[in-house]
């Protein structure tokens, strides 16, 4: 790829300002689609994943034993599918992915709901004691404002779970949510290989602006 003047500008104004302040990087839908045909993210059904999955299932039964739950970048479904020994009252996953959505359908999961959108735009009906961020806030243009924008859609004490894998700038991305958020608990869980995910509880504050 060609390095243009406008190119530069854009590259330094996304690292010296837009990483620093916690704003994320999003990633186009086409290479994500791209992932999931070539099997290039089939490794989140891969041993060296399962801990932090179980993990985020876990937290979330923890708190609501019988939950409605919105699964936000549910990709090809393995949350959804570990989560398939708990109860629950609803379950809708959405992605943005074509390819990632197609193979949570596959799976055959009983009683989950697979949606294709876009959750900088989309927005559900209805509203859910857990909305989980699974490894994708990241990829929100600003994760502050994306918490903002799905408050509304908790229910009364509901909660955001949120896989964030610990790398570059997603400190500040932390700092930015816990603007508008409150961290309730937290905990990180590390991988054979030396991946370290954190994995936080969170509870949108009272009047939250930005």
């Amino acid at each position: 790829m060609k390095l243009t003047p406008s190119r530069i500008i854009r590259a330094l104004h996304r690292r010296l300002f837009l990483d620093r302040k916690g704003y994320g990087r999003p990633i186009d839908k086409a290479a994500l689609d791209n992932e999931y045909r070539t099997g290039n993210w089939d490794h989140f059904f891969d041993w060296d994943e399962l801990p932090r999955h179980l993990v985020l299932a876990g937290a979330i039964h923890h708190f609501y034993p019988e939950v409605a739950m919105l699964d936000l970048g549910c990709g090809s479904g393995r949350l959804a599918q570990l989560f398939q020994v708990y109860p629950s009252r609803r379950y809708v996953g959405a992605d943005i992915s074509t390819e990632g959505v197609a193979k949570a359908r596959a799976l055959g999961l009983r009683s989950v709901e697979f949606v294709e959108a876009d959750f900088e735009t989309w927005r559900p009906t209805g509203q859910f004691d857990a909305i989980t961020f699974n490894e994708c806030i990241g990829y929100a243009r600003d994760p502050a404002a994306t918490l903002l924008a799905f408050a509304p859609h908790l229910s009364p004490g509901g909660r955001f779970f949120i896989s964030h894998h610990r790398f570059g700038k997603n400190d500040a991305q932390w700092r930015r949510m816990e603007q508008v958020a409150e961290v309730e608990v937290a905990t990180a869980v590390m991988s054979t290989k030396g991946n370290i995910w954190d994995i936080k509880v969170l509870r949108p504050r009272a009047g939250a602006t930005l």
